[in-house]
């Protein structure tokens, strides 16, 4: 036997009588056979898809199946490939891919429409494997966790204008427009002495050009006018001139050109079970519609949901009282307690005599009639004495020195946050366990995956995509979750089971 050096390949000019198959290059236990399963069990049409409805003996030139194309983006999504240009790229050279698409190889304007145009089919079909892990068990159904994090859009800080922002450039063009106005003047004075003294052209021939210049800055101020305008007229706060949705968005000083990703996560395998894409920076509005639509998916009567106190809102905690949801949301610390002064939870309320009492146990009686506040909620005003006030020892901790009285503003469902605040007296441990549960998909699909961006532009479409990395988040842990064999023999039974793969009514 020849000794050798290293370990030697096979011979590429090696004749052999039965050519290797393309099945023969993926393993019976590969992940791409379980993404062939999944999808060969979805009824495309019922879901939404462009072409699925297809009838064979339409005329024309035939378009790509969407099932192959759902395949390419569940494959790319899940081995963090997502533009179109790389899935054109291993579709013509990776094993698993061409044995996953039958050697068909889309180009990449293809596989980017399929994307763009079928965004709400995406969505479907995230929640319809939502559907499916439910069935399997893999959700527990009485706790989740819900938060926001910023994704970059495709779209520049820089491209995105708030009305102060234009009124800020329209007011440096009219100084810039100004100062070459006034070198115009002076160029024109300079070029009227020389020709009374008929002397030599002193005025160096830049007339032309700083008339050129003044036209560019009066065509800038006119765009910056009409894009103000345009904001005025429709109410809204900023004009994105690259995507049309993304906008400036700004917390704890941090500011980022995109979107706000919601999710809800189920805490018992951290699999998201509800999900949304808005672009809004503030979360305070977002608590009741995440919690419900999470609450409709697991068909749970009763829910807990935890969330940060940046979802905080009275408003919202009644919303989801209503429904027989239990929020636990931490209370913001008001102003007076960050000024060193007593905060509302020092004063107790006294429902037999509705009255507040007041840490030097003075009483705070109703006002009479009802106030609006700026958010809507109607509120009864508790009001001290002003002779109570002035002689009273605590009183440079719970005044400012020009008040003569404290009031206190009591909203009319005051109930509602009583029990909450009841609640979150031993809601520690719920706490830490949040961001145990919530904190786990985003930093898998931003840290592990690297998508910290969306590809495609307007609201919509960001929505579709986000679609894809849930969906690829769920189908990754739910196979690791299961293993291989299991996941397939769920999926064999799920074929019969229309109402868990088709598009929820």
């Amino acid at each position: 036997m020849t000794n050798r050096m290293f370990k030697t390949g096979e011979s590429r000019d090696q004749a052999s009588l039965l050519p290797p198959r393309i099945d023969d290059y993926v393993g019976s236990d590969n992940p791409v056979r379980a993404i062939e399963s999944f999808v060969c069990a979805l009824d495309l049409a019922k879901l939404g898809f462009r072409h699925a409805d297809r009838a064979a003996d339409e005329m024309g030139q035939p378009p790509y199946d969407p099932a192959d194309l759902l395949k390419l983006y569940l494959y790319g999504y899940t081995n963090r490939v997502r533009s179109s240009r790389r899935l054109e790229q291993e579709a013509s050279r990776n094993l698993e891919l061409i044995w996953l698409l039958r050697n068909l190889r889309p180009g990449y304007r293809t596989i980017a429409n399929f994307r763009k145009e079928n965004w709400e089919a995406l969505k479907a079909v995230n929640r319809s494997f939502v559907l499916l892990i439910r069935e399997l068990g893999l959700v527990g159904g009485s706790v989740v966790a819900i938060d926001g994090s910023f994704f970059h859009g495709d779209a520049s800080k820089a491209s995105i204008f708030t009305r102060k922002r234009l009124a800020e450039q329209i007011a440096k063009l009219d100084q810039e427009i100004e100062a070459y106005g006034k070198s115009l003047e002076d160029n024109d004075a300079a070029e009227a002495e020389a020709d009374r003294t008929d002397g030599p052209d002193v005025g160096g021939g830049d007339g032309g050009d700083l008339g050129a210049k003044v036209a560019e800055l009066m065509a800038k101020r006119s765009c910056a006018q009409a894009d103000l305008a345009r904001l005025k007229e429709s109410g809204e706060t900023q004009l994105s001139l690259t995507d049309p949705d993304s906008r400036l968005l700004v917390k704890s000083g941090q500011g980022v050109a995109g979107y706000n990703v919601q999710i809800a996560v189920d805490d018992k395998h951290k699999l998201i079970v509800e999900s949304d894409v808005v672009n809004d920076s503030s979360d305070v509005g977002q608590l009741h519609p995440m919690a419900k639509a999470a609450q409709d998916i697991l068909e749970a009567e009763t829910l807990q949901v935890l969330a940060d106190e940046g979802y905080y809102s009275s408003l919202q905690l009644k919303a989801c009282e209503d429904d027989g949801i239990t929020a636990y949301v931490p209370v913001p610390e008001g102003r007076q307690l960050k000024k060193g002064r007593f905060a509302l939870k020092d004063f107790s309320y006294d429902p037999a005599g509705d009255a507040y009492r007041c840490p030097a146990g003075e009483l705070l009686r109703p006002m009479e009639g009802r106030w609006q506040n700026a958010s809507g909620r109607i509120e009864i005003r508790y009001a001290s004495r002003t002779r109570t006030c002035k002689a009273c020892p605590l009183r440079s901790r719970c005044l400012s020195p020009k008040a003569s009285l404290r009031t206190i503003a009591r909203w009319e469902h005051e109930d509602v946050l009583d029990r909450h605040r009841a609640r979150m007296q031993d809601a520690g441990e719920l706490m830490r366990r949040r961001s145990g549960i919530v904190e786990h998909p985003f930093g898998t699909i931003k840290c592990r995956a690297g998508y910290r961006h969306f590809l495609v532009r307007g609201l919509n479409k960001v929505r579709g995509e986000w679609s894809l990395m849930a969906l690829c988040y769920n189908f990754t842990r739910v196979l690791n979750i299961l293993g291989f064999e299991r996941f397939m023999d769920y999926l064999a039974k799920s074929l019969t089971w229309p109402c868990v793969l088709s598009r929820p009514t």
